[in-house]
């Protein structure tokens, strides 16, 4: 049977070896992990994240799409508005937490395997914290976790991001500081080709002119209601769902 990998960032060498020590004193349940040889990689199917650490919050920023929620275990001083999603564990790490905390990212981790193929991903991209709020729950709502989705607060910000990452939709605000979305979207699509579908609060007949012109592939205003939201998804991303997917929102 093929381990589990744990990729991790940031983790201090005492978090390590307090691990690898938990594996060891279970073989038989923990001999089914094994630890990433070095930081930063995403090749493992769970992620362990120090969020106190800052280059660690930096790194993961980028490689957030590669993994679904409940396989982010992070790992700090407080759960607070800052953390990076998924489960929490509190410092110091108790190992009976940690068990719990690995036993639910294996479950969901299982899944995803079974499934033969990976989550669609969108990145939400908006200078304003209660949008990217907003949008990330309504996703999650309306389409009960099909789909990952990744933020971004700033253009510069997704830009970078999608060096690293692919993306199979991207909402993207248009008036942010520094680069706003217009050139940000001509940016995105010089990477590779994505749909990029403006979501602003300006609806005037010019600024649907420059959206267009900027190669965007659609545009809505925020916030969206949901038969609108759900129109957008289903032209870009119907046929990135899996098969059973498909044919509950068919029914729904």
């Amino acid at each position: 049977m093929d381990k589990i990998v744990i990729s991790h960032l940031g983790l201090k060498d005492k978090d390590l070896t307090l691990i690898k020590n938990l594996f060891r004193l279970n073989t038989t349940w923990f001999g089914n992990f094994e630890l990433a040889a070095t930081s930063g990689t995403s090749e493992g199917q769970i992620i362990l994240i120090d969020q106190d650490e800052p280059r660690a919050r930096m790194l993961w920023r980028q490689m957030q799409a590669h993994y679904p929620k409940d396989c982010v275990i992070s790992i700090g001083r407080s759960a607070d508005e800052a953390s990076l999603g998924g489960q929490h564990l509190g410092r110091p790490i108790v190992f009976r937490r940690l068990t719990e905390a690995l036993t639910n990212a294996t479950s969901m981790s299982k899944q995803s395997r079974a499934s033969g193929s990976s989550q669609p991903r969108i990145l939400v991209v908006d200078d304003n914290l209660p949008v990217r709020t907003f949008m990330k729950q309504k996703l999650h709502d309306l389409y009960a976790g099909s789909y990952g989705v990744a933020l971004a607060c700033s253009g510069e910000e997704a830009v970078e991001m999608a060096q690293s990452n692919t993306f199979d939709l991207v909402f993207m605000d248009v008036m942010m500081d520094g680069m706003d979305g217009y050139r940000a979207c001509r940016q995105l699509k010089s990477i590779r080709e994505m749909p990029v579908v403006m979501l602003t609060s300006k609806s005037s007949t010019l600024n649907r002119v420059k959206a267009h012109m900027s190669g965007c592939d659609g545009f809505i205003t925020k916030p969206p209601d949901d038969n609108e939201l759900m129109q957008v998804v289903s032209k870009h991303l119907s046929k990135k769902l899996p098969r059973t997917e498909m044919e509950h929102w068919a029914t729904a």
